[in-house]
């Protein structure tokens, strides 16, 4: 009687469990719809797509580890979901708005290939990282690389830009050619950034923090791209003092 039970329990998995992986086939879906729009030349709707799929993939990372629902068939499926998301999707999208009209033949797809195969290096390294036992607990801190979902807004912040102002339009699409290739260049790199998941916050400054995340949601609301074209930016400046952190941090160790 014993056995039966254990072995119905191994078979059986609480249907909360499955809730990570749910998101993550949903951040899939919303990744590959953006092609769908991108094929229409609905343009805001695609890039929205995929910052909605890049939330996703935020939150069904968090909802795993906070439901002790983590396994290595969730983590293959989230890796698989980036590069459909974040390497594959953004590549195509941005083929499909300028990359295909530069004159030489070919060459704006191999700008796209060259990103989403920076974006599947960038991928494989995260997940050996995963799996080193000798890794040091300070590098929880910072990233290998920039990330999967932040590459792909990276690449994607012309097309942000252009929602906003025509000024991108006059610029040669080579040259968005080229800048989409040093995001990819970025994802595959060593360069340090930092991990938010492992930052800290004094308690004191709770309430501020809050307070700042009420007021930037407001703000995505009233002023979507110009806001998204802001923190874009910061972003990027930030890249700079990640790598200063690191090492420092590495030279104490």
């Amino acid at each position: 009687m014993d056995n039966n039970l254990e072995q119905a329990q191994k078979t059986r998995l609480p249907i909360g469990k499955l809730f990570p992986s749910i998101i993550t086939i949903m951040a899939i879906c919303f990744g590959l719809t953006a092609v769908r729009y991108a094929l229409s030349e609905k343009w805001e709707i695609a890039v929205a797509f995929i910052i909605i799929a890049g939330f996703l993939d935020v939150l069904d990372g968090r909802l795993a580890r906070f439901l002790k629902a983590t396994s290595n068939f969730g983590a293959q499926l989230d890796s698989l979901a980036d590069f459909v998301n974040f390497g594959v999707s953004p590549a195509i999208v941005l083929y499909l708005w300028t990359l295909n009209t530069i004159p030489i033949k070919g060459l704006g797809w191999a700008f796209a290939l060259l990103y989403a195969i920076c974006s599947a290096i960038r991928l494989a390294r995260f997940n050996s990282d995963l799996a080193d036992p000798d890794r040091p607990a300070w590098k929880e801190g910072f990233f290998t690389g920039v990330p999967a979902p932040m590459g792909a807004y990276l690449a994607l912040l012309p097309m942000i830009i252009s929602f906003e102002t025509d000024i991108i339009t006059y610029i040669n699409p080579f040259f968005w050619g080229v800048y989409l290739v040093i995001a990819g260049l970025l994802m595959a790199s060593r360069l340090p950034t930092f991990a938010t998941k492992k930052l800290v916050i004094h308690k004191e400054y709770i309430s501020f923090i809050l307070v700042f995340v009420g007021l930037l949601v407001g703000v995505l609301i009233m002023a979507p791209w110009i806001t998204l074209t802001i923190l874009g930016l910061v972003y990027i400046i930030t890249i700079p003092f990640s790598f200063k952190a690191y090492k420092k941090l590495s030279k104490k160790k």
